[in-house]
């Protein structure tokens, strides 16, 4: 796969509920920035993708018909956070929750 850094794309996060143990799919807007997929939300708290992820590190990405295997874990490095945010929205959104999602090698 040939992604440009910097670029958004929309793909689907598999992750495993966190109740259930059962695989739970959604489709989110990526930043691809570094190596790394970014996704952001507006909350942890009632997002059951975020809390999966938190649960339970090893998620799946599914990038044009390419599964990915990764590792997820949520942004607490701010001046990362931040770049991140003002990378993937005009005017940045600052307010938003980061996850890093790095392709296991």
């Amino acid at each position: 796969m040939n992604l440009k850094d910097g670029s958004t794309l929309v793909a689907d996060l598999t992750t495993t509920g966190r109740k259930s143990g059962m695989p739970r799919a959604v489709e989110l807007r990526f930043l691809f920035f570094n190596g790394n997929f970014y996704a952001t939300s507006t909350r942890v708290q009632g997002k059951h993708w975020c809390q999966n992820m938190i649960k339970n590190s090893a998620v799946e990405i599914t990038v044009k018909g390419e599964k990915l295997s990764c590792t997820a874990k949520q942004v607490s490095d701010e001046a990362l956070r931040k770049q991140v945010l003002t990378l993937r929205d005009t005017p940045p959104r600052l307010e938003r929750a980061v996850f890093e999602i790095t392709p296991n090698k």
